[in-house]
């Protein structure tokens, strides 16, 4: 260990969340595994070469063209989505990837066109259709254009895919969002093309079982860990935040701390150093509401982080310089601290802080 923080990812946890996934989803629908984010800061070539390895898996999800291009130059053979907007320059590289771009603007098609005639074959897409949302996407009201469109480019395009997503999870809105991805696809039908493997629902509309009923559904977050406000204890939190006490001194109770003196403490107490901070991706906010972390399995309360150190409130707790503290996740001693309750007292998900974490956060695979 080089690094003053680790991520450790537990495979094994990761491997029960697919196989629960599978039973929960049933045999005719198949799970796209979303790595987009470098797997929400997991490591995306490494957790692809690990869901690759249980033989039925064939598709995976990012979010940009660079992301799917590391994946193929790592040996990734799967089909990868990628479910943003191509830059008109990165076309080329992603298409000789031979990676499937999302076809979502009808400025796309002359694009395409001929890029697809230098390159003396057809482009896979995956038509992104939109029921809600409104990012990128085709309208319900463009579907007659769209059917235009695509018959004209069925030399040059294979439509592999067809998605859209869901503007909220498990509202009123989700049932007619689902209809208006029904309603285009029997559109696609019935002008005589084939919308291929067809998928709305994420991890949020699994939880609430809505869009399941479609050929595949994108996975991210639940693959790692729970629903972040109704758990239904299925699912193992697999990520665990880790870094060290660098030094501790007791401080009495009128001495300001951190930049500006702007954390003052209520009582003399012992402050320990940990060596994480904001450049390693730590969130602030989460010391501005004094969020717990785990020392020997109990707990302490974060004051201040800074760029490359962070303080703790360590009171009573036993604690010697360069023992482990635990920030998120399982500490090795009986303690656990989810990582959504963690995101939640800053109104966020487990997910949106892994994702924040930089490369110098190294990242531990435990296998056993």
């Amino acid at each position: 260990m080089v690094s003053g923080s680790y991520l450790e990812i537990d495979l094994p946890a990761v491997e029960h969340n697919v196989r629960e996934l599978r039973r929960e989803l049933g045999g005719g629908t198949a799970l796209i595994p979303v790595l987009k984010g470098n797997a929400y800061g997991l490591g995306a070539t490494a957790l692809a070469r690990f869901f690759g390895s249980f033989g039925f898996i064939d598709t995976f999800a990012v979010s940009q063209v660079q992301e799917g291009l590391q994946l193929r130059q790592a040996g990734i053979e799967q089909q990868i989505l990628v479910m943003s907007l191509p830059l008109d320059t990165q076309l080329r590289a992603a298409a000789e990837a031979g990676l499937t771009l999302t076809l979502g603007s009808f400025r796309q098609f002359p694009i395409m066109r001929e890029l697809a005639r230098e390159l003396g074959r057809r482009i896979s897409v995956s038509l992104k259709l939109d029921t809600g949302l409104h990012r990128i996407g085709f309208l319900p009201e463009e579907a007659e254009r769209l059917c235009s469109c695509l018959k004209e480019a069925a030399d040059w395009i294979e439509i592999r895919d067809s998605f859209s997503h869901f503007s909220e999870a498990g509202s009123e809105k989700t049932a007619l969002e689902e209809e208006r991805f029904r309603r285009y696809l029997d559109c696609l039908r019935a002008a005589g093309i084939q919308p291929g493997m067809c998928h709305i629902a994420s991890s949020a509309t699994v939880e609430s079982g809505d869009g399941c009923s479609f050929d595949a559904v994108r996975i991210g977050r639940r693959l790692l860990m729970d629903a972040p406000l109704e758990p239904d204890g299925r699912i193992r939190e697999a990520v665990s935040l880790r870094s060290f006490v660098t030094d501790i001194r007791t401080r009495r109770a009128d001495e300001p701390l951190s930049y500006g003196g702007t954390v003052k403490l209520d009582r003399d107490t012992r402050v320990g150093v940990l060596s994480i901070g904001y450049g390693d991706g730590l969130e602030p906010a989460l010391a501005q509401v004094r969020a717990p972390v785990l020392v020997h399995g109990r707990r302490a309360r974060l004051l201040a982080c800074c760029m490359d150190q962070s303080l703790i409130d360590l009171g009573e707790i036993p604690c010697e310089t360069g023992d482990e503290v635990t920030l998120f996740g399982h500490d090795g001693e009986g303690g656990f601290l989810s990582a959504q309750e963690f995101a939640g007292m800053i109104g966020c998900e487990g997910c949106d802080l892994t994702v924040r974490l930089t490369p110098r956060v190294e990242r531990i695979y435990r296998r056993d």
